[in-house]
């Protein structure tokens, strides 16, 4: 198998790991050396060929195959098996209202996170339950980094040079997680967007802002009352765009869901619900309407393990949250 991207040799492996930092082209951590037969084989489990373009990024003139989307795949520290996820990942970034250089490009350093759905999930073992956000589990890291590796080096979002951001943060190391969706009796997101659920899909949101909602409380209209007045407390609120259907993303843990679903709540009548009291008018500096477009702006996912009862909002950049199916 042939390629058209740089090549480079040194004499040892750990010449190798030092060399991508001279190259400029790691995320500050060390990286797997990106050899032929490595990216031979993550292409091969793609089932994709290296030439194949995956998008583009317009404003850069950036063109993204899957190439070189194999590579940073291969460096993240991916198994093949990892790849079609990735591919998926890649691909709904992608996306033109996914706004790829707007929210890589911004002074507020916003974030994605990647979410998977379906059988792929056990497949591959991308963790939904207990501590999904955190570290631990090879399947979320290197996927979401790869992701991140891909807006770096493929899109050119080096910090001072394309990546504006003033401080960044973490989760542009890496954030990808599942649903967890046999813990629950609701719809899982991937068959609200019109998949079947037999379907593994992933889905990307830019995350500008990521508000813990914290409720102890047993009534579940206590537990929503608290979700909602966060949002308009901490959200979108001076956000001029946020109506234009961009969508925010509440996951609730399995605390909160017990609660809810006990008195009958499902993810749509959760939607129904907070819809018009978040988008009611202004009532003070700290009461700010969410300008969204309709409930069905209002994404849930059901995630995380036992414990602390609480869930979390995921409030986006200038984008709304786009998805594709994982092929292969």
């Amino acid at each position: 198998m042939s390629f058209v991207s740089d090549t480079h040799s040194f004499d040892s492996f750990e010449d190798a790991l030092e060399g991508q930092f001279e190259l400029g082209v790691t995320d500050g951590l060390p990286v797997v050396p990106p050899t032929p037969e490595r990216v031979a084989a993550m292409l091969a489990a793609g089932g994709i060929a290296g030439e194949t373009i995956l998008g583009e990024v317009p404003t850069r003139d950036v063109v993204v195959t899957a190439e070189k989307v194999a590579i940073n795949a291969v460096m993240a520290g991916c198994l093949p098996e990892y790849f079609p996820v990735v591919l998926a990942a890649v691909r709904a970034f992608l996306q033109p209202l996914a706004n790829a250089h707007s929210t890589t490009a911004t002074l507020a350093g916003a974030a994605h996170a990647v979410i998977v759905n379906g059988p792929i999930r056990h497949d591959i073992g991308v963790h939904g339950g207990q501590a999904c956000f955190g570290p631990g589990f090879r399947p979320n890291a290197t996927i979401g980094r790869a992701l991140r590796l891909v807006i770096r080096n493929v899109c050119r979002t080096v910090p001072g040079v394309l990546d504006r951001a003033s401080f960044s943060w973490p989760l542009r190391y890496s954030f990808c997680f599942a649903e967890d969706e046999e813990a629950t009796a609701w719809t899982p997101l991937h068959v609200k967007l019109g998949y079947e659920r037999e379907q593994s899909v992933v889905t990307i949101q830019s995350i500008m802002r990521l508000f813990q909602v914290t409720e102890f409380a047993p009534e579940s209209e206590e537990i929503l009352t608290t979700a909602y007045e966060i949002a308009r407390h901490m959200g979108l609120q001076r956000d001029e765009w946020a109506g234009d259907g961009r969508s925010v993303v509440l996951v609730i843990g399995p605390e909160h869901y017990r609660r809810l679903v006990a008195d009958g709540w499902t993810k749509e009548s959760i939607a129904d619900w907070m819809y018009p009291r978040l988008v009611a008018d202004t009532a003070g500096k700290f009461d700010q309407k969410v300008t969204l477009a309709s409930p069905d702006n209002i994404w849930i996912v059901t995630a995380g393990g036992p414990g602390i009862a609480q869930s979390w909002w995921f409030i986006p950049h200038l984008a709304t949250p786009t998805h594709e199916p994982i092929l292969g």
